[in-house]
């Protein structure tokens, strides 16, 4: 049995311990006849289990379907239905999906507790006031929360979706209409004199995705290769290099993420479970996130026989029209969640399907260099394979009591506004540094500067200056995955990857044998005398507040001292030179048996 095999059947049962998955979600919302039907008849664009002649229409409209006039039925009628707001007497009704509408409730797309919470800590407010879990419908008047109103929380899905048409670039919120309303799609074919209506999709696009999340992290823009430019863009660009967005903004090419380039979209890797939740609250996007990359590069992949999975899996399995025989097994997390997608053989070799195309393609297994190298056990798989991640160094937020500013949580213009002056954002190699799990396990991880900021928290016309400064690094997954690796140089030779930010960095011969050089490029800050864009002093130990988390940190001078010293190495050697290999098997010995031409400067 071949895994295109098995994918290539088309059926809407699957066994699951021994019962046939046949019923679906919205077999009959319309337990009543629907009178909107008698008006509404030619509606099609829906598919089988949304369609009118199915459920209905007030089972997503309300209104009143028993009305035998217009202006009666349509009193109470939401013309955007799938808001948050209104989500449970809609999409969560019992006979439809009334387990999930409370998943996406606590989802942190929905709370945003995280930032809402490292926004008030940053800021010097109370993390946790009264009032329950961080939430936007429940922020306060404090400095951080009436900055979380204007400039972080429009993009939480209780955001309302007020006017029709298509998801776009400008689209957050929306609640189950940010993911699963699709203008585009034109499977079901439209018979003459009938009216389309947008589908809903199990599979959100790309540009689902994008109205949110090409701010912030911007994951959206650097898994398609863009950078955002500060600004009007620079002369000299190519048309195919440059990107105007809805909202003005301009973007310029970098490089995509592999995945992108083999045509992977953001569903193909991040699952149902993920991206709604588990229905459990969660502090921040750590407590939600349940894929990384070993899930589907493994030499052996991690999988779950067909018929033990569980009834979530098997009717996503069963809402795709994917057949599955008897004796095939699905991958699986390291957390145990079914990846309905990924196929895997009895070797463990894996196969992915495309969620959106049907397309198959092969999960290759780590290079041989990714594996038995003792010297590079702690890394984590995007240290070596990010390929780049937006910087930027320094940013400027004042308050004017003068303008006015959209108030996101009462959704209202509001008197006075926050003003933010960013640096320039750049394409660089991450900065490297250690996460801590919860086990006590360190694994060194990426970095970009997160917070180097000054913050002038006073809000009043007269008032003096109140400011906060914040020099704090954020763990990242830049979503720029490359098949090559970074070259050993860039993380042993490179300032910025230790932290110090750009600059020359040289090893020099001294009266006792040798040293390291830092000269940066960026000024020293008048806060605490860094160069501007630097996490930790040359050759120093970070103290305080680092970072946005408290399981990061900055490499110790120990940790510095030692990567600097394969450094001085690679002045001399190429990464994949003998000595340098066998290093890589016993860096002790190696220096031990080292030439006295060789000049390494203190390690210890």
């Amino acid at each position: 049995m071949t895994p295109r095999r098995c994918l290539a059947a088309a059926t809407l049962v699957l066994a699951v311990a021994g019962t046939a998955w046949v019923a679906l979600p919205g077999r009959h919302a319309a337990a009543t006849p629907d009178g909107c039907v008698a008006c509404h008849a030619d509606v099609s664009g829906l598919g089988a289990w949304h369609a009118p002649q199915r459920i209905g229409c007030a089972a997503c409209h309300l209104g009143d379907a028993g009305a035998t006039d217009a202006s009666s039925a349509h009193a109470g009628l939401l013309t955007i239905p799938g808001n948050l707001a209104d989500a449970p007497r809609t999409c969560g009704r019992s006979e439809c999906h009334a387990s999930v509408v409370p998943r996406v409730e606590r989802s942190i797309m929905t709370t945003m507790a995280g930032v809402i919470a490292t926004n008030r800590r940053v800021l010097g407010d109370d993390a946790a006031p009264a009032g329950g879990p961080p939430h936007p419908g429940v922020l306060g008047d404090g400095v951080a929360d009436s900055h979380l109103r204007e400039l972080c929380v429009g993009c939480h899905l209780g955001q309302p979706k007020t006017a029709r048409g298509p998801i776009g670039e400008q689209s957050p919120g929306g609640g189950c209409n940010a993911c699963h309303l699709d203008h585009a799609a034109r499977d079901e074919p439209v018979a003459a004199g009938t009216r389309r209506h947008p589908a809903l999709t199990l599979t959100p696009r790309n540009g689902h995705c994008f109205g949110c999340h090409s701010r912030s992290g911007r994951a959206a823009t650097n898994y398609e290769g863009w950078l955002e430019i500060r600004g009007e863009p620079p002369g000299g660009l190519r048309a195919e290099q440059l990107r105007r967005l809805q909202d003005g903004r301009f973007l310029r090419r970098v490089q995509p993420d592999v995945h992108h380039e083999r045509g992977l979209e953001c569903v193909d890797c991040h699952t149902a479970r993920e991206l709604m939740g588990g229905g459990e609250t969660v502090a921040d996007k750590r407590g939600q996130l349940r894929i990384v990359c070993s899930d589907c590069h493994a030499a052996r992949l991690a999988s779950v026989p067909a018929d033990r999975i569980d009834a979530e899996s098997a009717l996503l399995l069963a809402l795709r029209r994917w057949h599955v025989e008897p004796g095939q097994r699905l991958g699986t997390t390291r957390q145990g969640d079914v990846l309905v997608n990924v196929f895997v053989d009895g070797d463990g070799r894996g196969w992915l399907r495309r969620k959106r195309t049907g397309a198959v393609l092969p999960l290759a297994p780590p290079a041989e260099a990714c594996n038995g190298d003792p010297a590079h056990a702690r890394l984590a798989c995007t240290t070596c394979h990010s390929a780049w991640a937006p910087r930027c160094p320094t940013c400027h937020t004042s308050y004017d009591p003068a303008g006015e500013g959209f108030d996101h949580r009462d959704q209202r213009w509001r008197p006075g506004t926050w003003n933010e002056t960013a640096g320039p954002f750049e394409a660089a190699q991450p900065t490297l540094g250690v996460h801590r799990d919860a086990s006590g396990r360190e694994e060194v991880q990426t970095f970009v500067p997160g917070m180097v900021m000054t913050f002038d928290r006073n809000r009043g016309a007269q008032g003096p200056p109140d400011v906060v400064f914040r020099r704090l690094y954020a763990m990242t997954f830049a979503h720029t995955i490359r098949r090559e690796a970074r070259s050993c140089a860039s993380c042993h030779r490179d300032p910025l990857a230790l932290g110090y930010g750009r600059g020359t960095l040289r090893s020099v011969r001294t009266a006792q044998g040798a040293a390291w050089r830092f000269v940066p490029d960026a000024a020293a800050s008048p806060h605490d005398g860094l160069p501007a864009d630097a996490w930790i002093g040359f050759l120093r130990g970070g103290t305080g507040m680092l970072s946005t988390r408290d399981d990061v940190r900055p490499f110790d001078v120990g940790e510095q001292r030692r990567v600097l010293a394969v450094g001085a190495c690679l002045g001399c050697h190429a990464g994949d030179a003998p000595v340098m290999r066998a290093a890589l098997r016993d860096v002790a010995g190696t220096f031990a048996r080292r030439s006295p031409r060789c000049l390494v400067p203190n390690v210890r």
